[in-house]
């Protein structure tokens, strides 16, 4: 017994320094090895590489309790700022464009968290170069999706960031379009200056979803093409520049890469995935953009790496292993039990009848036996 106790906790302690292995080393050699490769051209001065952030969504202080919320909202940040100074490292971007949600709980927060928030992400997302960074606002920042728009934290937000609608760098202009509140930058002076400028409009809700609103920001920006996120999903839409004819199109593996030429009546908006494992997709990671001489490449870095997750399952399986073993011994004693009551009361009778568990019971039963399939 002792030795099969011994050999039990070798496997234990084997499997749980591969996983730390592989997840937090391995992980990061292999990943990249799928990616592909996003160069400038040494000819073209004017080419820009821009990485798009999208839902990071930075846990909280409420949705989890102390003190399970401390490991949780460590393991997040520590896997967002690995898998993105990883991510930078590769790519080497210009711009860093952050498509919002931010944070998890950024439109309750108070002003303080909502500061505290702002420090972890400026931790999270640090850089050892000069890069340019574009922030928008998201619904889980200021409100806006199955709650009121928080116009306290609109203002918060436009304080601490402290950005123009419009963003400048070389040839491109970034515009910054908030389809929460259904505003948009309005052309000024400056603008004309850069009218010739590669237009891309950034928002975290889709804006070509919405019909009027997307005809109304597309008529008075003229972008060529649009970035969003909101979905947590790798995608992106094609359709007429009078939004009509939508053709949606998934990014199924690592080396999907959309090349656009700019050059014919289509329109396209790219649906960005989180690059947070706390979203409940395994389709995460990262946009990646090289803008060069009338072309655009698109392409999604994607990891999967969940230690804590993984290791909160093993032990969730191997708890109700041993629960569901109990309750399955007690439910079957107590239908043998409740059948040979009822063999008895028949037998006092002279013949044999069903007996009926009732509805609770059957209801307990069904309830087991989805329980049994989930972790069985």
């Amino acid at each position: 017994m002792f030795i099969r106790r011994s050999t039990t906790v070798k496997y234990f302690i084997a499997a749980f320094l591969g996983a730390a292995i592989y997840c937090e080393w391995f992980i990061y050699l292999v990943q990249p090895q799928y990616w592909t490769d996003l160069d400038c051209s040494e000819h073209d001065s004017t080419c820009t590489k821009i990485l798009f952030i999208a839902d990071p969504q930075i846990q909280g202080e409420y949705a989890v309790s102390p003190p399970l919320s401390y490991l949780i909202n460590w393991d997040s940040d520590r896997y967002l700022k690995s898998t993105f100074k990883v991510v930078v490292k590769y790519f080497k971007p210009d711009v860093l464009v952050f498509l919002g949600d931010l944070m998890d709980e950024g439109s309750i927060s108070s002003i303080v968290q909502f500061h505290s928030y702002v420090k972890r992400l400026a931790n999270i997302f640090e850089v050892d170069h000069q890069v340019l960074q574009v922030w928008v606002q998201g619904d889980n920042d200021i409100g806006g999706e199955n709650e009121p728009i928080r116009h306290d934290k609109i203002a918060e937000f436009e304080k601490v960031f402290q950005q123009p609608s419009i963003i400048y760098y070389r040839n491109v202009s970034f515009y910054k379009v908030n389809a929460i509140t259904n505003t948009h930058p309005q052309k000024s002076d400056t603008d004309e200056a850069h009218e010739n400028n590669f237009k891309i409009v950034v928002s975290h809700y889709p804006v070509t979803l919405r019909h009027m609103f997307g005809l109304q920001v597309y008529n008075a920006i003229r972008p060529n093409i649009f970035f969003c996120a909101h979905e947590h999903e790798s995608k992106y839409v094609k359709e007429t520049k009078e939004l009509k004819d939508r053709k949606v199109t998934w990014f199924e593996n690592p080396k999907s890469t959309l090349s656009l030429a700019f050059n014919d009546e289509s329109l396209y908006e790219v649906y960005v995935p989180t690059c947070s494992y706390r979203m409940g997709t395994s389709y995460i990671g990262y946009g990646a953009a090289v803008l060069g001489i009338g072309c655009l490449y698109v392409i999604l870095f994607g990891f999967l790496n969940f230690l804590i997750i993984k290791l909160v399952l093993i032990f969730i399986y191997c708890f109700n292993r041993y629960y569901n073993l109990l309750h399955f011994i007690y439910w079957i004693l107590f239908i043998l039990n409740n059948k040979y009551k009822a063999v008895r009361w028949a037998s006092n009778k002279q013949k044999y009848t069903s007996f009926d568990f009732g509805t609770a019971n059957t209801i307990k039963g069904y309830k087991m036996e989805t329980y049994f399939k989930l972790f069985s």
